[in-house]
């Protein structure tokens, strides 16, 4: 299976194009159809690296748009973000205005319930009717080891995935085996390494991934992350199931000539993951958790805590820094690509 790859180092829009064309898109792409775009809005904070970065999603837009009905863009809430503010805080609502794309909040629309083995949850009613592109970044996971291609459909479980935990790579599989994905389009501009999803480094690695098999996507942009593939659960169990890392063939789309490569720090539980682990204990659970009557405390206290750490620790320097600095900072102040204010 085709993994490509393509630097952005020269443009986003030039290596979107590029590596759209190089996997032959017009093929795996419905002509006329609608489409759903799945992409990561995990955070409502400025913090590049955390969400998918909105000229890969304006880019991806523009050059598949003539072809494709109406394009959707799909996230859902959690349980301490709101997707719609996230979508306009991130500057996300900017890009997808400009090529005329449709926001769809999962969370406050229809889930129709699903069944795989002996887990039942439910997915987004626009998945079960509409073929799906996946635009997700290239982050670790303090959870899932990364969080790329296979651990990105998280999203499409329904919002008491948060007491899906305790088997997430489980339900990772199963919700990918239902969803239609034609085609993951990983966005590595700016990555996120440390303490993801959310508090970790930004890192730019200039560089996008795309493949029709997101377990080959998983297995080779873990392999550019500098982390063993097979220490990702996800990646292990969906083998087979949900695409496979057997035959792997790396295309890199000129003039890019090799695979980008890169030691990225991994993941640790952040002092809300261990307040949240030691209520609900250490010992190991055998069936989904509910939500206490402890949960909405947790909540104002989880909330409270990330938005002064956003503060206190650097975290909005470091963004603005990188916003200046960066060649794809403009894009977090809602501009499109080569305009400067």
């Amino acid at each position: 299976m085709k993994v490509f790859y393509a630097s952005t180092a020269a443009g986003v829009h030039h290596a979107v194009s590029d590596i759209l064309d190089a996997a032959d898109w017009k093929k795996l792409l419905p002509r006329k159809e609608d489409i759903l775009v799945k992409i990561n809005l995990t955070w409502d904070y400025v913090r590049p690296g955390v969400v998918t970065s909105p000229w890969v999603v304006e880019a991806f837009a523009k050059h598949v748009k003539d072809h494709v009905g109406r394009i959707y863009l799909g996230e859902s809430s959690q349980i301490l973000v709101d997707a719609t503010r996230a979508y306009s805080v991130t500057r996300m609502k900017d890009a997808a205005e400009r090529e005329g794309l449709i926001w769809h909040n999962f969370s406050e629309n229809r889930w129709v319930p699903r069944e795989v083995a002996d887990l039942r949850f439910s997915i987004p009613e626009i998945c079960s009717r509409m073929p799906v592109v996946s635009i997700p970044v290239v982050k670790t996971h303090y959870r899932s080891v990364i969080s790329v291609a296979m651990k990105h459909l998280y999203g499409c479980l329904d919002d008491n995935r948060h007491n899906y935990h305790y088997r997430l790579a489980d339900y990772v599989v199963a919700v990918n085996s239902l969803i239609p994905v034609l085609f993951t389009l990983a966005d590595g501009t700016v990555s996120l390494e440390g303490n993801g999803p959310k508090p970790g480094i930004p890192k730019q690695t200039d560089f996008l991934a795309a493949s029709t098999d997101r377990i080959a996507l998983d297995y080779s942009v873990s392999e550019v992350m500098g982390i063993d593939p097979l220490s990702v659960n996800t990646t292990v169990k969906g083998n087979d199931v949900t695409g496979s890392y057997e035959r792997i063939e790396n295309v890199c789309v000129p003039p890019l000539s090799q695979r980008p490569s890169f030691s990225f720090q991994k993941a640790a539980p952040n002092f809300v993951a261990k307040i949240e682990r030691k209520i609900r204990g250490k010992k190991e659970r055998t069936a989904e958790g509910t939500d206490g009557p402890l949960l909405g405390i947790m909540k104002v206290g989880a909330k409270r805590w990330y938005n002064l750490a956003y503060y206190l620790s650097g975290q909005n320097r470091e963004a603005r820094d990188l916003m200046e600095n960066s060649i794809y900072g403009q894009q977090w102040k809602g501009l499109s690509e080569g305009v400067e204010r």
